[in-house]
């Protein structure tokens, strides 16, 4: 898992919706249900568009929202403007490519996938302590 993955990662799961959605997705393979589990399912690929970024991947992101939710297309869009929402406010580069226009419908639920690329906002950026972070010796060192 490199730095990216990890600090991509941590935006989604800090974040109540996609956290529960992960789960979801997480729960369904080990218990083998997917019918109808409104989950998201992030996957890698490498960025071999030409002028990528050596350190940049693309990161896709397939939403699943259960048929019976009140309006699942407008929930799709939540999910994946959230989505987009959590990696903007992150450490990394982002750029938006095209969605799966179509949704697809099957298995209890309404899917629809976007993908984004990615890379470090800076060199040496990811897998670094936050501006301002004290490592716990020093912090309880004012008591």
């Amino acid at each position: 898992m490199t730095d990216l993955h990890r600090a991509v990662g941590g935006l989604l799961t800090r974040d109540p919706l996609l956290a529960t959605l992960l789960l979801n997705h997480a729960a369904s393979l080990q218990w083998g249900r997917t019918q109808g589990v409104s989950a998201i399912i992030p996957s890698w690929a490498a960025d071999d568009r030409p002028g990528a970024p050596a350190d940049g991947e693309l990161f896709t992101v397939e939403a699943h929202v259960s048929r019976d939710a009140p309006q699942p297309h407008r929930a799709l869009d939540a999910v994946l403007a959230t989505v987009h929402g959590v990696l903007t406010g992150g450490p990394v580069v982002v750029e938006r490519l095209d969605d799966t226009d179509v949704p697809d419908i099957g298995g209890g639920t309404i899917s629809r996938a976007a993908t984004w690329a990615l890379a470090p906002a800076a060199a040496g950026v990811l897998g670094q302590p936050a501006a301002g972070y004290r490592p716990s010796e020093a912090a309880s060192s004012n008591r």
